[in-house]
């Protein structure tokens, strides 16, 4: 039984920090004002990215409280997991480091930029062996990225006073 909870825990932590997240974001996107279906306000899509991650913390938590330690029979006493299921803290910390380059320096370098960029650190520290495939990966999103919104939406996202996309 503490088996469960102790692997469980980093998906609790997990679950709670998206959830305050989610409703701290959602709280300043509706702040902005959400406008209407015909024109959507600068809150809009913020708040949608705030159901989102308040959904994935529902998500993360119900299937934490579902499955068992690595999703098979628990192990027997005395067993050792060899390190699967270890959390990782200074990933975390990476990828939350990463995030929060977009708004730091999303409005002077550009969106589209700091977005690839970060993709592409957060492929690193997640992991990801090659610069080469970190860098078409964050390319590949940032291009996606201004495709979807810029291009077909017309949703103008900050270009930065650099002028960059």
């Amino acid at each position: 039984m503490g088996l469960v909870r102790e692997s469980a825990k980093p998906d609790v932590i997990v679950a709670g920090s998206l959830l305050v997240l989610g409703l701290l974001y959602g709280a300043l996107a509706l702040g902005e004002g959400l406008g209407t279906m015909a024109d959507s306000g600068a809150g809009f899509f913020p708040f949608i990215v705030a159901l989102v991650l308040t959904a994935a913390s529902v998500t993360v938590l119900v299937q934490s409280r579902r499955r068992t330690p690595g999703g098979g029979t628990p192990p027997e006493d005395g067993v050792e997991d060899e390190g699967e299921g270890e959390v990782r803290w200074w990933r975390i910390a990476g990828v939350l480091a990463a995030a929060l380059l977009v708004p730091a320096v999303g409005e002077t370098v550009g969106m589209v930029v700091t977005l690839a960029n970060s993709l592409v650190l957060m492929a690193k520290v997640m992991g990801v062996s090659r610069w080469s495939r970190a860098v078409i990966f964050g390319f590949s999103f940032g291009a996606a990225t201004w495709l979807i919104f810029v291009r077909w939406l017309s949703v103008p996202l900050p270009s930065g006073t650099l002028g960059l996309f």
